[in-house]
């Protein structure tokens, strides 16, 4: 098993708020070999680290990130489903945690929509470049309209496809299309989708793991890189460092 990558899955979420600077430093001590988030557009053209299009959950602010400016983004509380533990945490804008991690991981960059005219997908690719300790250690994660942004704005930083995840052959299939160097498969893939995927050329990522024994099944049915909220768990059994 030793080779297998784990990526922290929004930092070290499982005892840090997701997607926040404590979380993504906390497993990048632990010696993750990657770390995946999840970046938006506020309305004012900040590129701003949360999983859902609305910070209610995350935060003990409300609304849409598209439709809220970075100030009032910036407001908010992130620490909230810690209680006081993690109370007056921050969401974090994208430049921040590309601070956090240079030279020190690999990141996962999860765009969940391109932006207008694709500005999301152009102002990351544009960070990474201009990043000399990330040009290679940056992949851009997304949907078919992220990767067709990725692949033809910057055609040499590495994507990933998460579009066709129900379906894992058509995956594959898609991945090829946006010329792809790795996909990330759900948790039904089977040992043939794997194959197949290797066959191509392709890296297999897989979304997600929490357990031993579930993780061994995995990476054995041919996954390389392993999503997952409790790195600390994975780390100490699967490929540590």
């Amino acid at each position: 098993m030793m080779g297998t990558k784990i990526c922290a899955h929004r930092g070290l979420s499982h005892a840090c708020p997701e997607n926040t600077l404590p979380a993504f430093a906390a497993a990048i001590s632990l010696g993750v070999h990657e770390i995946e988030l999840d970046l938006w557009l506020s309305r004012d053209g900040v590129p701003v680290v949360c999983h859902d299009p609305r910070l209610d959950r995350t935060t003990d602010g409300e609304g849409v990130v598209t439709e809220l400016d970075w100030k009032e983004i910036r407001a908010f509380d992130a620490g909230i489903n810690t209680r006081e533990l993690w109370s007056g945490i921050r969401v974090p804008r994208f430049e921040e945690v590309v601070d956090c991690a240079a030279g020190k991981v690999g990141l996962n960059i999860h765009i969940k929509d391109p932006g207008p005219d694709g500005k999301l997908v152009k102002m990351t690719c544009d960070l990474v470049r201009n990043s000399s300790k990330l040009m290679d250690r940056a992949y851009i994660a997304g949907d078919a309209k992220v990767l067709a942004v990725a692949r033809d704005y910057a055609p040499d930083i590495e994507r990933c496809c998460l579009a066709g995840q129900n379906a894992p052959d058509a995956q594959i299939d898609l991945a090829v299309k946006y010329a792809c160097k790795r996909l990330q498969f759900s948790r039904q893939v089977t040992e043939a989708d794997a194959a197949r995927a290797h066959e191509v050329g392709l890296t297999n990522n897989l979304f997600w793991s929490d357990e031993f024994d579930d993780a061994k099944d995995y990476v054995e049915m041919g996954i390389d890189v392993i999503l997952t909220n409790r790195a600390n768990v994975l780390l100490s059994l699967i490929g540590g460092e």
